[in-house]
């Protein structure tokens, strides 16, 4: 590693010398907000920079020198791309230097493995081992010694998406585990209908089986909750019940999942409907504490969809299980799909963390 390569250096070297190093202060009382900021754009810029303590997987440099001014880590993106390969020691070593290089290169403070391929036994126990064996590589050089590890993990540790990993061993080698509560209709085995993404009831039980079932450390979780929305197309709708059927396609086994819907940004859905507010129809699911939309195709009257979404009021609610469960933080995915500046809303979802204070 080459400090005089770092982009934040200026002309007052000493100065600027520690935005090239690895932030290692840090407020004791504070909560962890963990930051996914995946898209190519400066959105970063609009962030709750008082707020946000770790931001994940973009390599903007200009955003690694302001992160860092700002006292907030920046951990770079892994997985491991041949996973049939895990078992395999001299495959592990080598990805080992790989994901050694690419923390220091990018003067990070870590790394978040993202590895959400389906596994059970041994390749599962090889998972946990590339992480004890990651560590402790780590541990032996200077500048990541004190690396920040986070991991992925499905909102549930039950086999979601038949991901049957070592739970215990992946959070003793890790930091915390970010623990992905969105995607929970990934696998739907009843009443094939559009609903919540991230459901709060359902939530607290995931989180919770991992606190009592696994005997996880509250302060190794942080709480992920999704800040995009699910659009899904009605095959036939019920007035009478608001009940929006959905077409049948299947995931990991169940004969219905979420894939019957797409992704959409945040921002984008309150826009669309504020364009268009005489087709949108704005509710409140009481039982899952989430809001959504039925709304009429702009083209076609007749054909009726749902977004189900978060919003402030969701999102608070839901955080506040960080306070009520003792947990490390919380976080999202992800922190692009805000408008920012064109609506007071942006500032009222990233408001929703003092929910877990």
């Amino acid at each position: 590693m080459v400090i005089s390569f770092c982009p934040c250096l200026g002309e007052d070297v000493q100065a600027t010398l520690p935005l090239c190093l690895p932030v290692t202060t840090k407020d004791a009382g504070k909560k962890e907000v963990f930051a996914f900021s995946p898209a190519d754009n400066k959105k970063w810029r609009h962030y709750d920079w008082d707020q946000v303590t770790t931001i994940a997987w973009k390599e903007d440099k200009e955003l690694l020198c302001h992160a860092h001014k700002k006292g907030v880590k920046i951990v770079v993106h892994s997985d491991f791309e041949h996973f049939d390969d895990i078992c395999i020691e001299g495959a592990r070593r080598k990805w080992i230097m790989k994901a050694y290089k690419k923390i220091v290169t990018n003067y990070a403070d870590g790394l978040n493995f993202d590895i959400e391929k389906p596994s059970f036994g041994k390749q599962s126990h090889c998972y946990a081992l590339l992480l004890q064996e990651l560590r402790a590589v780590l541990q032996t050089k200077e500048f990541t010694k004190h690396a920040q590890i986070s991991v992925d993990v499905p909102w549930s540790p039950h086999g979601i998406d038949d991901r049957y990993y070592e739970w215990n061993a992946l959070a003793d080698a890790a930091d915390f585990l970010f623990v992905m509560s969105y995607d929970m209709r990934s696998q739907i085995y009843y009443q094939c209908i559009a609903g919540a993404n991230s459901p709060l009831a359902l939530v607290k039980k995931g989180l919770e089986e991992y606190l009592v079932g696994y005997n996880i450390a509250p302060e190794k979780l942080v709480l992920g909750l999704p800040w995009y929305a699910y659009n899904y197309t009605c095959q036939k709708y019920s007035s009478a019940l608001d009940i929006c059927q959905l077409k049948h396609i299947g995931f990991v086994g169940a004969p219905c999942s979420d894939a019957a819907g797409r992704q959409v940004d945040y921002g984008d859905i309150k826009a669309r409907a504020a364009a268009n507010p005489a087709l949108y129809t704005s509710h409140w699911d009481g039982l899952s504490d989430t809001p959504y939309y039925t709304y009429s195709a702009l083209e076609n009257p007749d054909e009726k969809g749902q977004i189900w979404f978060e919003d402030a009021r969701s999102l608070s609610r839901k955080y506040a299980l960080v306070r009520e469960l003792g947990l490390r933080g919380g976080g999202m995915w992800h922190a692009d799909t805000l408008a920012y500046g064109k609506d007071a809303e942006s500032e009222n979802i990233w408001n929703s963390f003092k929910a877990m204070n």
